[in-house]
């Protein structure tokens, strides 16, 4: 994926296999949800599409990524690492900012 070309945080995902972990771990979150995948849906749609998330949005894919990660199919482990690296580094990035 190109790098946005605003000022806005980047979209968290780089490769196919980050944005299937990233899907999966959000869906595997929104089922386990009471209110369902209302919360869920927003970030769901940006990583389908390559956008951008917001600071929320963030949050709920590191949460996701989090639970996910402790019973994920091997081959989804190591993108999942990356990727739950990279959501750490944006929130860290955002909390200095703020």
């Amino acid at each position: 994926m190109t790098p946005p070309t605003t000022d806005g945080p980047p979209a968290p995902t780089t490769s196919r296999e980050e944005a299937w972990v990233a899907h999966a771990a959000l869906l595997d979150a929104a089922q386990r949800a009471t209110d369902e995948d209302v919360a869920y849906r927003r970030p769901i749609e940006s990583i389908e599409r390559g956008a951008a998330l917001d600071d929320e949005d963030i949050a709920l894919l590191r949460d996701a990524l989090v639970d996910y990660l402790g019973d994920a199919p091997v081959r989804d482990r190591a993108p999942g690492r990356a990727l739950l690296r990279r959501t750490d580094d944006a929130t860290d990035a955002r909390s200095r900012r703020a």
